[in-house]
């Protein structure tokens, strides 16, 4: 319920003022570490601390870029400390989803669809043909301004409505062990 309060809040200051604010965000972080403490005492805390850095982290790239705001990373750090490291991945995951599904809305509404696509082409050239991922991300600095809080808490919700994208445990790791193990049996 926390967490659904803080999304709505950060929605609506984010299409209405295109801000996240502070007095929003950094309470809501320190909301995620008390309420893990409360609940999980120690354990609570070091599960809100990685919460937060994931939440942060993942959109730390982007926002050196100069392709969102301060407030965007505050904002999944928040929801991150409040629901965890795995959880923010998944929520960040969801959001990726919908913030694509956004910017290709914006740009079908501005014809600039055409436009974004050349950009998005010659950023992939740049990172996998060249190896210099930075020359071609100067190109998306304000060209495309979407409410990226939206798409976050969109991407939230998505999360605590269905679920995992990621699991939490080592499936991956099991399924290469597993047919490794087969390998050898001739399968």
């Amino acid at each position: 319920m926390v967490v659904g309060l803080l999304v709505l809040l950060a929605m609506y200051s984010d299409l209405r003022w295109r801000k996240i604010p502070n007095c929003l965000t950094l309470p809501a972080i320190a909301l995620g570490f008390l309420l893990n403490f409360l609940g999980n005492s120690w354990n609570g805390l070091v599960f809100a601390f990685f919460g937060l850095l994931v939440g942060m982290g993942l959109l730390m790239l982007p926002y050196l870029l100069g392709g969102m705001g301060g407030g965007d990373v505050k904002f999944l750090g928040a929801v991150g400390a409040m629901v965890g490291s795995y959880a923010a991945l998944n929520v960040f995951l969801y959001t990726t989803l919908v913030g694509g599904a956004i910017a290709v809305a914006v740009a079908i509404a501005n014809k600039s669809f055409v436009e974004m696509l050349k950009k998005v082409w010659f950023l992939l050239k740049c990172m996998f043909l060249f190896r210099v991922p930075l020359a071609g991300a100067g190109m998306f600095k304000k060209s495309l301004a979407i409410p990226y809080g939206v798409a976050i808490g969109v991407g939230t919700f998505l999360y605590l409505i269905a679920g995992n994208i990621v699991s939490q445990g080592n499936d991956v790791f099991r399924v290469i062990l597993y047919t490794k193990n087969m390998a050898g049996f001739g399968c």
